[in-house]
């Protein structure tokens, strides 16, 4: 590999962030990793890996270190949140991994952080920094360019912008503005499995689903924990700004649910709520020598559960491009956006289609449970398998 004169520069020290600059330390690359949290930490709860993201992280060498924190759940299922009768059960056991290859697992979003950031620490390659707030960024002919809001700069031989929805990158690279007024507002909590009544745990991932609400609930951590992520389309205009939740606001949407959702509910921690919302998918996902990786190329909405999968997708495709021409970072990072933006817009537009599935009204939680009621198991394999099954991954 002819020796680049300066480092890759990597903005954000997410899942995604934190990935590829394992990947192309890997390959002899320097790498800077510049992150504006205080720490190296996810906010949030579980993470869903389907096939298609084990598989990302197996041919990224972490496929051990993932088992060893993950849960494997029996099924996925979808249930009437009024009537607690399910619509669908899906096998998610030896048919499932024979038919798409890896298993589905779930993990707690810290733990999978966690992973690759003992990775990344692991390599003299990688320099890892916090408090970086990038302001500006900037290209010239033979680098990059980072300004940082205490004045600093930093200089690279290219830059991968993992900066998540509201990427400083994706500004310099698309120029769309700010993201749309959020949509959806999530509660999520990871509570001890010892506080969950028997008779409301389950191994199993399961989505309650109501008109314009859903529960979902799963382990993680080998069982030790359970996830609890409440979603709900608001009858009032959201602040971005305003994250402080209450119990009224929770409770609200669910106060038709099954009893059970509702004893669940009153764990869930209200100090905190997301407001979710997504972007447009573009085909721009690179300029020169700065690309765009995972929520700040496109962010999704989470009703797919691919958001890491499809960043973890994007750090193998990145890292195939880069091995291949490692001296012409510009063609590589422009031969990856061109095999990735169509599958990933694909899968934002699918999320967007399943908030309508998932928090359907009374008729069409109908129509979706005699759908499923008819539909063969070895059916919604084939029509997960464009998503799941192992192959060319493009679209």
């Amino acid at each position: 590999m002819k020796e680049l004169k300066s480092p890759i520069l990597v903005v954000g020290g997410g899942i995604g962030g934190l990935a590829v600059a394992f990947v192309l330390a890997g390959m002899g690359h320097q790498v800077r990793v510049f992150e504006q949290a205080p720490n190296f930490e996810e906010v949030g709860a579980g993470v869903q890996l389907g096939p298609n993201g084990v598989r990302a992280l197996d041919e990224i060498g972490l496929r051990a270190e993932l088992e060893r924190c993950a849960w494997t759940p029996a099924a996925l299922m979808m249930r009437n949140g009024y009537s607690a009768i399910d619509d669908i059960s899906l096998p998610l056991t030896d048919c499932f991994v024979e038919r798409f290859g890896n298993p589905y697992l779930v993990v707690h979003r810290a733990d999978l952080l966690q992973l690759l950031l003992d990775a990344c620490a692991g390599s003299p390659l990688i320099e890892l920094n916090t408090g970086a707030q990038v302001v500006a960024v900037g290209q010239r002919d033979d680098g990059v360019v980072l300004s940082f809001a205490d004045g600093t700069t930093a200089g690279g031989a290219a830059l991968i912008g993992a900066d998540g929805l509201r990427s400083v990158v994706r500004k310099k690279i698309v120029g769309d503005g700010d993201p749309p007024p959020p949509r959806l507002v999530v509660y999520r909590s990871v509570i001890s499995r010892d506080k969950i009544p028997d008779e409301l745990w389950s191994a199993n991932v399961v989505m309650w689903s109501g008109t314009r609400a859903d529960f979902v609930h799963y382990p993680l951590r080998r069982g030790e924990l359970f996830n609890l992520v409440a979603t709900f389309e608001p009858d009032y205009d959201l602040d971005p700004t305003a994250i402080g939740g209450s119990r009224e606001d929770l409770l609200k949407p669910y106060l038709d649910f099954s009893p059970g959702v509702k004893q669940l509910l009153e764990l869930v921690d209200v100090s905190r709520r997301w407001m979710v919302t997504d972007r447009e998918p573009v085909e721009r996902w690179s300029d020169g020598r700065i690309v765009l990786l995972g929520d700040s190329a496109h962010p999704m909405l989470q009703y797919m559960a691919q958001g890491a999968c499809q960043a973890l997708e994007d750090v193998v495709q990145l890292g195939r491009e880069v091995a291949s021409s490692p001296a012409d970072l510009e063609s590589a990072f422009s031969r990856y956006a061109k095999a990735r933006y169509l599958r990933t817009a694909r899968v934002q537009a699918a999320a967007r289609y399943f908030v309508d599935v998932c928090q359907a009204g009374p008729v069409l939680s109908q129509v979706r449970k005699t759908y499923f009621d008819r539909a063969p198991v070895a059916q919604i394999y084939d029509d997960l398998a464009w998503l799941y099954a192992p192959g060319d991954e493009r679209f």
